[in-house]
């Protein structure tokens, strides 16, 4: 039995101002779709993070519905289990009617102790267990035991009382399709929300000993968690953070001993981060104007509006940063930033910072004169 892996696909993601959901499509329609018609899997598997906030917008409901259709149009079953993003309430309408359509769709912790058991077209099978994202909250109402005192020990238990219940099959493999954070040596990146508080929602990995393979979401680089249990990351990138790696499906084949074929996702345009004086900036190659561009100017001057100036030769750039402007006032500009955050400083002295950072210059008495009338013409509009 081969099973597509997928995860996180967020639908309904803003990076920087700019809605992903274009980028969200042509993924869906150009590569997922285009996959299942090249690699024809028996079982997809997309575990969490179906949308990226729980009250999802209706443009990214709709292209979920366009997706289960295509889906069920060929006639492949679908199994997805909702993530830490996702409204568990609102992910579900219609489960019981989707299920006569081999699409299923996991949101509570009770779903577990409800393997799916398929077969494929050549007789092979398998046994899925779906474990939704949940909190310490709600595996202590679950299991009826406030002595819990992480996650880790609720998936323990949970396995132990599957095995006592006689769930897991002997003879086919055992899938478990869930949403967490696993112990260890994992790449995290910028675009990830943290789900783990002091380790009280982390797993470890040899709670999957039991299962013959683990299908993963939560983080977003495809990689390695140990017992047998892979992540597969997000399919689009959703921050300029360099350990967002390349973008992969993943295709295991059940009957080769759990091997796992890497499917890259070429997406619609590449997140690139890019460094120079502005007018090194201005004069690169146009490789990636049609990409997102994080831009780093590194110039020993201030340069007004570089984003906009910028979008002239890179029109989908999202943001820029100028190293002149976080260096310029040394190890004082940090004390300046704590002090405004924490609404230390006078009105004259947010002045004095903003001439000194942003024009290389102190304020006159005439400036600070023109500022308190300004500010006394508006009276309580400044605040």
């Amino acid at each position: 039995m081969k099973i597509l892996h997928t995860s996180d696909w967020h639908l309904g993601k803003i990076v920087m101002a700019q809605s992903m959901l274009e980028d969200q499509r042509y993924f869906i329609r150009h590569v997922f779709l285009k996959a299942l018609d090249e690699f024809r899997p028996d079982v997809i598997v997309l575990a969490g993070d179906i949308y990226d906030r729980s009250i999802a917008p209706v443009s990214a409901i709709e292209l979920f519905e366009e997706t289960l259709y295509s889906v069920a149009d060929r006639k492949i079953p679908f199994i997805a289990v909702s993530g830490n993003h996702d409204s568990p309430e609102r992910l579900i309408p219609a489960a019981r009617l989707l299920r006569s359509c081999d699409i299923y769709l996991a949101n509570a912790i009770g779903q577990f102790f409800e393997p799916i058991d398929l077969t494929a077209a050549d007789g092979s099978r398998a046994r899925f267990f779906t474990l939704p994202y949940f909190d310490i909250s709600m595996a202590k109402d679950f299991l009826q035991n406030d002595e819990l005192k992480n996650v880790n020990d609720a998936y323990r238990l949970l396995v132990e009382r599957a095995e006592a219940e006689g769930l897991f099959s002997a003879d086919c493999p055992n899938i478990l399709i869930t949403h967490c954070t696993v112990m260890g040596n994992i790449t995290t990146c910028e675009s990830e929300s943290a789900i783990s508080v002091g380790g009280a929602q982390q797993v470890s990995s040899d709670i999957f000993g039991r299962f013959d393979y683990t299908c993963l979401g939560h983080i977003h680089s495809p990689q390695k968690a140990g017992g047998g249990a892979r992540y597969c990351g997000s399919p689009l990138r959703y921050s300029f953070d360099p350990n967002e790696r390349d973008k992969r499906m993943l295709l295991v084949d059940t009957e080769n001993g759990m091997s796992v074929t890497e499917i890259p996702i070429k997406p619609r345009r590449e997140m690139m981060t890019i460094r120079g004086t502005f007018e090194e900036l201005c004069n690169v190659p146009d490789n990636c104007s049609e990409d997102y561009i994080f831009a780093i100017v590194d110039d020993d001057h201030f340069e007004p509006m570089p984003t906009e100036r910028l979008r002239e030769k890179y029109p989908f750039i999202l943001n820029s940063v100028q190293l002149y402007m976080s260096s310029l006032s040394g190890s004082d500009s940090s004390g300046a930033r704590e002090k405004i955050a924490g609404n230390k400083v006078s009105d004259e002295e947010l002045v004095r910072l903003f001439l000194k950072n942003i024009c290389d210059t102190e304020p006159t008495d005439e400036d600070i004169e023109f500022f308190n009338m300004i500010k006394e013409k508006l009276g309580d509009d400044v605040k």
